[in-house]
């Protein structure tokens, strides 16, 4: 079984989220994520790479990760269970499906 430690390098990099059906249609958004001491921190990204919102809390556990940050003035959370290394699904705020892919550059921690 992975240490937590492990499951921290499995989320860590920058992660392309469709988030489906919010009320302004599908929303896709970049989640760029890096491991610092013990926990995860980062940013979220607009298509253009524009910064929309910092990560103000992560919650590790084995093989999912849920961030929370500020979207629209709203305070929201997005949880990713992990499929394999590169995909994840999950659910913004328990309401809205979500599915997203690791994007793989030079830029990119992994």
């Amino acid at each position: 079984m992975p240490s937590l430690k492990q499951a921290q390098i499995t989320f860590v990099g920058k992660w392309s989220v469709l988030v489906k059906g919010t009320p302004n249609g599908d929303a896709k958004m970049f989640f760029v994520l890096a491991k610092q001491d013990t926990t995860i921190t980062g940013v979220v990204q607009d298509s253009t790479g524009t910064e929309i919102s910092k990560i103000s809390k992560a919650e590790l556990g084995q093989d999912k990760l849920t961030v929370y940050f500020t979207a629209q003035g709203y305070d929201v959370n997005l949880e990713m269970d992990k499929k394999d290394d590169d995909h994840v699904t999950g659910n913004l705020m328990g309401m809205f499906d979500a599915e997203g892919e690791r994007l793989k550059d030079e830029r990119s921690n992994k």
